[in-house]
């Protein structure tokens, strides 16, 4: 049986990632690891300096985001991380998991039962399945 060490989750404040939340908690809990929650801001602000206001704003958000939404659901648990940065998600969400030698990488699928699962998938679930330097687990609403 595999074990995990380090988890990343590409995180959307979506119920698809909520799923996929559940899911990477479980999986860390169970093999003690470490979970890396990434959410990817607008990447319209890539390259703007960390004293811009919009940018300094948009941070604010998610991180009161995070908290009001994300970390009661997770407080039990104290392995993990959330970071987010105006970033294009698939390629930094691959970045990430090359940086700290992840060992999986999870995914929401989009909320659309009827369609293959494949097809649950967007542009940015498609590219890390292509570039991921591990194994990705997409799971289901």
């Amino acid at each position: 049986m595999q074990t995990f060490k380090k988890i990343i989750l590409a995180f959307k404040f979506s119920s698809a990632c909520r799923s996929a939340l559940e899911k990477a908690i479980q999986l860390s809990i169970s093999n003690d690891a470490e979970l890396f929650i990434f959410h990817a801001s607008d990447y319209r602000l890539i390259g703007k300096h960390q004293n811009d206001s919009d940018l300094i704003k948009l941070n604010r958000q998610m991180e009161r985001q995070f908290e009001t939404e994300i970390k009661p659901l997770i407080e039990e648990f104290p392995k993990f991380k959330f970071g987010s940065s105006p970033s294009d998600p698939a390629l930094e969400i691959c970045k990430i998991a090359r940086q700290i030698q992840a060992d999986l990488i999870l995914l929401g699928c989009h909320d659309e039962p009827e369609k293959p699962s494949l097809a649950r998938l967007d542009y940015v679930g498609v590219t890390i399945l292509e570039k991921a330097p591990c194994p990705v687990m997409l799971v289901p609403p």
